[in-house]
């Protein structure tokens, strides 16, 4: 069936050459790439955040910016990156978008330690991973078979967790060896790499090549689209559920390395860098087999309540045990609760109105997403206060707020 696909004949007026579909392994591939060089940039933070803040003479209020202004940033350009998606391809949006944030990192590069600065310059940063977040969709619905969305989608669903493992296991290791501006160094070179490679091996996408009605309105990209269209039942649902998955992640990606740096829990910064990415290593193999599964079945509502009904308990868990249950837990949140990435962005494609929506709905989905993303770092934050030490209160909220996501896909008419 791909390989038919592969062969499809490019509709009148558009560029010779030029597939309306490409492999479905190396699109995902590649676009995962941009995915884990910008989720690193944004995790590079995490684990030496204790340690950076004072350089930057930042205390704990201030240092909390560092990685929640990332997502507050991302509230204000998630809409407006789909209709950029939609005037001027995912192509170009998303090269342009990898430029600014390795702009950001080098503006954090050259701050001089002055905290204002950093905090900027890591804005900046969360702008460009938003429109690379919502533009990487779109890339792959043009570019892939619609029979192979499901792994697709999969595979780009390890993007966060990905480059949290990365960038949280080598993170402590260049700070060490070449502190704070190596750190910034490395992962910007890593994006200008990550870049250049989607550069070569994703084919400019026909409507940029004169494209006609036809196919344009085939790939979604024609006619006028309204927000009041994903004024439904179901859809709220969706991003109720959507909001509440980030928030947990982000409380776990964002703030579980410091908490297991308290004297009364006993990790080192490492350690802590280890435990914290060792769920998002094993939602390296989740992401895609769930994926798959949804292909499979042609159904993502069973496999949802699955992946989100573990998450509040498993991060309760993580966040007042330190024993053999944390470890379990670790392994459970991997394996199962974080294999619901990708089944989201799966999801909200099936409650697309028309196709013609899927840039402002993808913008629409990461509006959501940062929201989420925020407050699992900004209001998590507060309740944990401002030496951590409320991790206990945090947790059983943490755990009924990944209920509520549950009880939101439960009883939406999904299928």
């Amino acid at each position: 069936m791909e390989k038919s696909a592969k062969r499809q004949a490019a509709p009148k007026g558009a560029r010779p050459g030029v597939r309306a579909y490409q492999n479905t392994v190396l699109v995902s591939l590649v676009i995962l790439l941009i995915g884990l060089a910008a989720a690193c940039t944004q995790y590079k933070a995490s684990t030496i955040l204790t340690a950076i803040a004072p350089m930057f003479d930042l205390a704990n209020g201030g240092a909390s910016w560092i990685m929640s202004i990332f997502t507050f940033v991302g509230i204000f350009v998630a809409l407006p990156s789909g209709k950029v998606a939609q005037q001027f391809g995912f192509k170009k949006a998303i090269l342009i978008s990898v430029a600014i944030l390795v702009a950001g990192s080098l503006i954090g590069l050259l701050s001089n330690h002055n905290g204002a600065v950093l905090i900027i310059s890591r804005g900046i940063e969360g702008a460009a991973l938003t429109c690379i977040t919502a533009c990487a969709p779109i890339a792959i619905k043009q570019c892939v078979p619609p029979e192979k969305m499901g792994i697709a989608n999969g595979i780009w669903g390890c993007w966060g967790n990905g480059g949290a493992v990365i960038a949280c296991v080598l993170t402590p290791q260049i700070f060490e060896a070449a502190g704070f501006e190596g750190v910034w160094i490395v992962f910007a070179i890593v994006s200008a790499i990550a870049a250049v490679l989607f550069a070569i091996y994703i084919k400019t996408p026909l409507r940029e090549v004169g494209l006609t009605e036809a196919y344009e309105e085939a790939a979604g990209l024609a006619g006028k689209s309204s927000y009041r269209e994903f004024a439904k039942r179901d859809n709220f649902l969706l991003l109720i559920a959507f909001v509440c998955m980030n928030l947990i992640m982000l409380a776990l990606l964002g703030l579980l390395p410091s908490i297991l740096q308290l004297p009364e829990k006993g990790f080192s910064m490492s350690l802590a860098g280890f435990a914290t990415t060792l769920a998002s290593l094993l939602a390296l193999v989740s992401c895609p087999f769930f994926g798959f599964l949804a292909d499979k079945m042609g159904r993502i509502k069973p496999l949802l309540v699955t992946t989100l009904v573990v998450l509040g308990p498993c991060l309760f868990i993580m966040y007042t045990q330190t024993g053999t249950l944390f470890w379990i837990a670790v392994c459970i949140l991997g394996l199962i609760g974080f294999g619901c990435t990708g089944l989201f962005i799966a999801g909200w494609m099936q409650l697309m109105p028309r196709s013609e929506a899927v840039a402002k709905g993808m913008g629409l989905l990461t509006f959501v997403q940062c929201v989420g993303q925020f407050l699992g770092t900004f209001f998590v934050q507060l309740l944990l206060g401002p030496s951590y030490g409320n991790y206990f209160v945090a947790g059983i909220v943490l755990m009924v707020i990944g209920f509520l996501g549950t009880a939101a896909i439960l009883i939406s008419r999904l299928k």
